[in-house]
């Protein structure tokens, strides 16, 4: 199985959330586990969620950010637990699974937010897609843990399809994009375009609309040159 797909859980409150989910991993062949800022772990809870699968949480990366989980990612799913009105492409499972295909010899981070409030807006706006998993309007509520087994089962079970199209260069990593927005956000400040009243929204569009589009290392370092003579020209 593919060591590209990165579970990240943000916030999580509950460890038994954590184990569960480490044991949902697991029984589809996934092992590569982050969690950003949790609320209790390591914990006895979780590893006795974790059955026979205390290994995936023993080598779980823990961080303090998304941004810093994200660091080395060159793709990055978000699941909301309902369709978001957002500039952020939405994907169902299927159209994710193509995406995932295409691109298997890239690092692909899936996150999924804290069990009552999700991912916030700044978390959302650190993604390429957004997928939501539909559930019956009755009981709309998933479990974190049977959200990630989901996810799971649909790439295990789609993992050997042949992709149609595979990118020959190398996807930019989220840290270096990351380096080119705050260059061009720099910029833009320099040139009075960013204000008090429109800081906030333009930054998340700037963001939004950077991370939605599949850059490549090469094309990260040219936008980079060009923005760095730009800024030389204004400090003249």
């Amino acid at each position: 199985m593919s060591r590209n797909i990165n579970i990240i859980l943000v916030n999580t409150s509950h460890p038994g959330n954590i184990g569960s989910t480490a044991r949902a991993m697991k029984t589809m062949g996934l092992d590569q586990l982050t969690l950003v800022a949790p609320k209790n772990f390591p914990s006895d809870i979780a590893n006795a969620k974790a059955v026979g699968c205390v290994d995936v949480l023993e080598k779980a990366r823990v961080e303090s950010s998304l941004d810093e989980a994200l660091s080395d990612s060159n793709i990055v799913i978000g699941f909301s637990a309902r369709y978001r009105k957002s500039n952020i492409p939405s994907l169902s499972m299927e159209q994710l699974m193509t995406v995932l295909n295409k691109q298997k010899e890239h690092k692909a981070s899936i996150v999924f937010g804290n069990e009552q409030s999700g991912l916030s807006n700044d978390e959302l706006k650190l993604c390429n897609y957004l997928v939501s998993i539909p559930t019956h309007e009755s009981y709309a509520s998933l479990n974190l843990a049977s959200a990630v087994q989901i996810f799971s089962y649909e790439y295990f079970k789609s993992y050997n399809v042949k992709p149609t199209i595979i990118h020959s260069t190398k996807l930019s990593t989220h840290s270096s994009k990351l380096v080119l927005i705050k260059k061009f956000l720099s910029i833009m400040q320099d040139l009075k375009i960013i204000t008090d009243k429109n800081r906030n929204s333009l930054t998340q569009n700037i963001h939004i609309i950077f991370n939605k589009t599949d850059l490549t290392e090469n094309e990260v370092n040219l936008y980079l040159g060009i923005l760095s003579n730009i800024d030389k020209a204004l400090q003249k």
